[in-house]
């Protein structure tokens, strides 16, 4: 007998694996650039240029990007900064069977260390944390109806489905001219520069996925009015962009990660020829996913009064949102400089990111803890150390609410800073208030067994015979009504006519039950 079959269209996690790796060398300070006294101020980023799976190994190429501010033992220009790449060429095992599924690398820089070893020579050292996983998309075909027949009986259940809607990568150029405001001064000698994302939100709308956001951008550098002068800049730079994507409509659920690479800032000449307008440009790299909640009603049971139609059953597993949830936690906190240190004459750039260290399930809870790592950079009261810079861990903890959530159940939490500021208490002091933004999306592992298709076989005879033509029958503890007149070969209808009961059976009913066949 033929039956329908629908399809539930999702991803699933098939390969997971993660490693450090600890890319380091010793680099000599250009030719150009004066010795090195102290090193002030480091950045640290990863850019992953090339993936190949071979042999059940996958195999990555890609770089450190480092920039570095230190103190010359030039007087007229004590501080200076080097930015450089350095190369690495990794593997890691991933079996042969997620050949050809959609990978996944993640890549974040777990701890920088870059330290002088003589004043021409500087020794860089990085801990990069590196997650895969491989992901396949998966049919999940199930009975949801049979033809309408007269002899056929059938029992459905419902059930929860997620399936997902579109699963793609893309990217995005983003490119921003401004000026620097008329009351700092021109730009002689750029020395430093950040662009960092912050606050980024997506939105599904039609056909099309909304991502927005803030790019934090910091400048450093030399003045022309004073001969050594050093001027600083931050501002916060909106941008908005959009991914088409066929299908995408408000109402669905939106997973996903975004990554910036190729960040450059470039200074150019302004009308009157000086050196104050400013591009800054990032590539937005998003990895999207879109998933649609809902119901199924598949088909449980079924059984013939003319035939034995037996069904053929495929247990399958799937994956189920539990939640897709959004929390915040505020931090404010006072940083007293260490002895010894100069004293704050100005802020110019306090920087926070999250390194998550530990995640503990407790029942429904998730509770995340881990550090905040705060810099400060500040121009400093001794005119031999115009420049210093601040370090400090703070730890923070913060738990989620996940209702249903159980051992079985997978989730991914994304950390980052929403919002940072510094402000200078007194010299020797300043004040850190940020705010932490949590994402998690939490899934719930399901098996299920469903019918696939059915077989149409002749009675038993046998066993026809050995069931009585009429029989009453008391209801037993847990039994219904489907139950028992799928064993005796007649429909539930029938069973309630002949009985008159209204078809709400309990332990202990009295039915009359006639055989419908033989």
């Amino acid at each position: 007998m033929e039956i329908n079959l629908q399809s539930i269209h999702m991803n699933r996690v098939k390969c997971r694996n993660a490693l450090r790796l600890t890319v380091d060398d010793d680099v000599n300070v250009p030719d150009n650039k004066p010795d090195v006294r102290a090193v002030i101020w480091k950045t640290g980023d990863v850019r992953l240029n090339e993936k190949k799976l071979a042999g059940g190994r996958l195999y990555l190429k890609g770089s450190l990007v480092y920039h570095v501010l230190y103190l010359s033992e030039e007087g007229m220009s004590p501080v200076q900064s080097v930015r450089g790449v350095l190369d690495f060429d990794e593997s890691l095992e991933l079996p042969e069977a997620c050949s050809g599924d959609n990978i996944t690398v993640r890549t974040e820089v777990e701890e920088l260390e870059i330290g002088m070893i003589h004043s021409r020579k500087l020794a860089i050292r990085a801990l990069l944390g590196i997650m895969v996983h491989a992901e396949e998309l998966h049919d999940v075909r199930a009975a949801v109806a049979l033809p309408e027949a007269p002899s056929v009986h059938t029992k459905t259940k419902v059930i929860p489905v997620t399936s997902i809607v579109a699963d793609k990568k893309d990217t995005a150029r983003l490119r921003e001219e401004l000026f620097l405001p008329s009351g700092k001064d021109s730009i002689a000698e750029l020395l430093y520069w950040e662009l960092v994302p912050r606050n980024m939100e997506a939105r599904a709308k039609e056909d099309v996925l909304e991502a927005k956001g803030e790019l934090s951008l910091f400048l450093l550098w030399r003045g022309n009015r004073e001969e050594g002068m050093l001027e600083s800049y931050e501002t916060i730079i909106p941008f908005k962009t959009g991914f088409e994507i066929s299908g995408c409509r408000e109402g669905l659920i939106e997973d996903v990660v975004f990554h910036f690479t190729n960040e450059n800032v470039s200074v150019k000449e302004d009308e009157d020829g000086e050196e104050r307008l400013l591009e800054a440009e990032a590539v937005l790299e998003a990895e999207m996913k879109l998933y649609q909640e809902g119901e199924l009603e598949l088909l449980s049971d079924l059984y013939a009064t003319d035939c034995s139609l037996v069904p053929v059953r495929q247990e399958e597993e799937y994956e189920t949102i539990l939640l897709k949830n959004d929390s915040r936690m505020r931090v404010s906190e006072r940083l007293s400089l260490a002895e010894g240190m100069p004293g704050i004459l100005q802020i110019c750039r306090g920087s926070a990111e999250i390194k998550p260290d530990v995640c503990i399930r407790e029942g429904e809870n998730l509770k995340l803890s881990g550090m905040l790592d705060v810099n400060l950079l500040y121009i400093s009261e001794e005119d031999d150390k115009p420049l210093q810079s601040f370090h400090k861990e703070l730890p923070f903890a913060h738990q989620i609410e996940i209702r249903g959530l159980t051992p079985e159940s997978t989730y991914d939490i994304r950390c980052q800073v929403a919002e940072s500021s510094f402000g200078m208490v007194r010299s020797g002091e300043a004040e850190m208030k940020a705010e932490l933004a949590f994402s998690v999306v939490a899934m719930e592992n399901r098996r299920e067994e469903m019918i696939v298709d059915t077989v149409r076989e002749e009675f038993e005879e046998d066993r026809l015979e050995e069931l009585p033509s009429m029989v009453g029958y008391t209801v037993k503890a847990g039994e219904t009504l489907w139950d028992i007149a799928k064993r005796y070969y007649t429909s539930p209808e029938e069973v309630i006519r002949l009985s008159e009961h209204t078809g709400e059976v309990k332990e202990g009913d009295l039915l009359l039950v006639v055989k419908a066949v033989g």
